[in-house]
């Protein structure tokens, strides 16, 4: 795992060595990869590298930029290619020499035979820079799934890019403006998603895509295309034990190439369906025990230690546990500087936690992530099923009833109003409203005019536009649009950030492009039947995992919100709201942010996720913004 940044200008890069800004630039990133650092210059000074490193795979003879045999071609990348191995050998056939063992060699070489399509025959978690000093274009690209990073910011004269925001902004003249699209997508998501970023002229580049930047007549010219996709309308599989035995066979394909290191490998563990599943097959697959890593937390119903410790006893795991205390005002600074734009998914609190535990003990550690999105797991996608069987005209009628009367005499945000007005949406807009961090309501009450009116097109809506219309059925396209955004944009993106902060690499085997085609086959039913979420992962998982894991009631890995708020949490961001940089900027109005510190004390509102959202908005504003 590994921080990479870099840039392509019309226009040598003057003074960035000597000023020492690159290695400001770079060295944002030493979380990344606190083993190396490395810079490089081509084409005069009109491209350059950097790269900080975590070493995982040749230790001792990966350092980067690597480039081809006649120097021409320089690549950097962060992440793992998991199938190099057999990619080398085939390059290795074709004439093609290499000076290390390391896996992000076959890249360079891979690029020589094949150009951009390179790409394609990746199987991993990248983000991967190449620079081609006789055609001087510069590509970027990134993992089907977004499991890694990679932001860029371009004017017409440059492009640069990095594997955080950090790394550009040290190297801009001026902070950029804010987007006040971004900021409206954040509070609608509690993220900022794709391809946006919280600044004007920096994007991230979606997951799955390739971007090409060259020179053309006196500017540097973008080009941005999408290499994978997964396609939901392939013919379906709907035998159940034929779907078991290929399911077995590539989740240990998966979790066996994900063990592939040259340093120890272990696994957090939560005690849920997932991560059980994945440290099972990992200790199955190594013959030999690895190490565990879990948090629990000292509220009531909070816990999970007692599951992990059953998974962990059933394969004798080296399993190290601690109980946290998490304090979120303390907590908040440094997730805000990691995280370098809003993101309001408290349970980063809690990745950060158990990631800080595993690094002390290993560099690389397995996780369950994915397994909701790509097997059904979410309440969400089992309301979507049986919306679809319930809808009806007089039950929608009935419930606009509801809500027309209701709204008059208490908030439009009341949760029973919630609940019906949920139910009269249609059932792909009502998986939408479920992810809903604000709605557009509370949304326009809360931003001053000058950033309401910025409010742009819905991104969910976006790809479920793309999704309709295929024959897909309506649980395959909420899961077509959660693979899209709030997998890479939120979940991804929490891990990330989390095990990156510790300097620890965590792999997601469940997310394996090959795992991600093989459940777009499958049949709704194999996924959700009888009430049962999951249902084909979990018939899986009985031959490796406790029953007793498999069908509890669904914890998921959370903080106590609701309940800081009224131990004095709410109270703290009150007191630092309204008198800081949110309405000292003209970005929130102070009489609606009043309004819901009233409301939440109220026993039909609840608040909490969208107070939280805006205290890591003030924090982050504070510290980027100033107050």
């Amino acid at each position: 795992m590994c921080g990479i940044v870099g840039g392509i200008s019309i226009e040598p890069f003057s003074g960035l060595a000597e000023s020492g800004r690159l290695d400001a630039a770079i060295d944002t990133l030493a979380h990344r990869g606190p083993d190396d650092r490395s810079r490089a210059t081509y084409s005069d000074g009109r491209a350059f590298f950097g790269h900080r490193r975590l070493s995982i795979i040749d230790v001792a003879g990966g350092h980067q930029p690597l480039s081809n045999e006649t120097g021409t071609v320089h690549a950097i990348y962060n992440g793992e290619i998991y199938n190099y191995r057999a990619l080398r050998d085939a390059l290795a056939f074709r004439g093609h020499e290499f000076r290390t063992q390391t896996d992000g060699e076959v890249v360079v070489h891979l690029y020589e035979d094949k150009g951009a399509d390179f790409v394609r025959e990746l199987s991993g978690m990248f983000a991967v820079a190449i620079y081609d000093e006789t055609a001087r274009k510069l590509t970027l690209a990134r993992d089907r799934n977004g499991i890694k990073p990679l932001y860029y910011f371009h004017d017409g004269r440059s492009l640069i890019f990095g594997s955080e925001l950090k790394a550009i902004l040290a190297l801009l003249p001026a902070r950029p403006r804010l987007s006040a699209h971004a900021l409206a997508e954040y509070l609608r998501w509690k993220y900022v998603p794709a391809p946006w970023s919280i600044y004007e002229g920096i994007h991230k580049l979606p997951p799955g895509h390739v971007l090409r930047a060259g020179y053309d007549e006196g500017r540097i010219a973008v080009e941005t295309r999408r290499y994978w996709d997964v396609d939901y309308g392939v013919a379906k599989l709907s035998d159940e034990r034929e779907a078991i035995e290929q399911l077995d066979a590539k989740l240990r394909a998966a979790v066996k190439s994900h063990l592939e290191s040259d340093v120890e490998v272990g696994a957090l563990l939560s005690g849920g369906v997932d991560s059980s599943l994945v440290v099972a097959l990992a200790c199955d697959i190594g013959g030999r025990p690895i190490k565990t890593f879990s948090v629990g937390f000292e509220e009531e119903g909070f816990d999970q230690l007692p599951f992990a410790r059953l998974l962990a006893n059933r394969y004798g795991t080296v399993h190290h546990e601690e109980h946290v205390r998490l304090d979120p005002m303390q907590a908040m600074p440094l997730l805000v500087r990691q995280f370098d734009e809003p993101f309001a998914d408290s349970s980063a609190l809690a990745c950060y936690a158990v990631c800080q535990v595993a690094a002390k003990h290993v560099k690389v550690a397995l996780t369950g992530d994915g397994g909701d999105e790509s097997f059904a797991g979410y309440g969400r996608y089992e309301e979507v099923l049986t919306a679809q069987k319930r809808s009806g005209i007089w039950r929608g009628l009935r419930d606009r009833a509801i809500i027309s009367s209701s709204s008059a005499l208490v908030s439009p945000e009341a949760k029973y109003l919630k609940r019906f007005r949920h139910a009269a949406l249609a059932p792909l807009e009502r998986h939408e409203q479920h992810q809903r961090l604000c709605s557009d309501w509370l949304l326009n009450k809360l931003l001053t005019n000058a950033y309401a009116r910025e409010a742009g097109p819905n991104v969910f809506g976006e790809h479920r536009d793309r999704a309709t219309g295929r024959g897909w059925s309506a649980v395959d396209v909420a899961q077509y649009v959660d693979l899209h955004v709030s997998l890479p944009d939120d979940m991804l993106t929490k891990v990330d950030r989390t095990s990156m902060a510790c300097s620890l690499e965590c792999r997601v085997p469940l997310l394996d492009h090959t795992i991600t085609e093989f459940s777009a086959s499958l049949a709704t039913d194999l996924k959700i039947r009888g009430g049962v979420r999951k249902y084909l992962l979990k018939k899986l998982a009985e031959r490796y995992v406790p029953r007793e894991l498999l069908y509890r009631p669904k914890m998921g890995f959370r903080i106590p919100i609701r309940r800081w708020l009224k131990r004095g949490l709410l109270a703290q961001t009150e007191a630092l709201v309204v008198d800081g940089a949110l309405v000292g900027h003209g970005i929130i109005d102070p009489q609606a942010f009043h309004w819901m510190v009233r409301q939440q004390g109220r026993p039909w509102i609840d608040f909490g996720s969208q107070l939280w959202g805006l205290l890591f908005l003030e924090q982050w504003a504070r510290e980027y913004l100033g107050e």
